[in-house]
């Protein structure tokens, strides 16, 4: 696809337009969750939806699946809303 082909691409969710951004991605797998930064994506104007390519999305599973070291850890807290 190309660029102009690519920045006309519409939401299946609510038909808004799609633009291109830099992401913060929280990716779960099993029972983790990986954190990426500056991920090229494409992000709904209008419903937030994400978009992301296959290469991207491949090179996410390729760094989970060969357990790189992380740049950094982050604590998350954990609530729960069941009483």
């Amino acid at each position: 696809m190309d660029k102009k082909g690519a920045d006309a691409m519409k939401c299946a969710l609510c038909g808004g337009e799609f633009k291109d951004k830099i992401i913060i991605f929280d990716q779960p797998w099993g029972d983790e969750l990986y954190r990426f930064e500056n991920v090229p994506a494409k992000v709904c104007s209008q419903c937030g939806e994400v978009w992301l390519s296959g290469e991207v999305a491949q090179e996410i599973d390729r760094i989970i699946e060969k357990h790189e070291k992380p740049i950094k850890y982050e604590r998350v807290p954990v609530f729960s809303l069941k009483k």
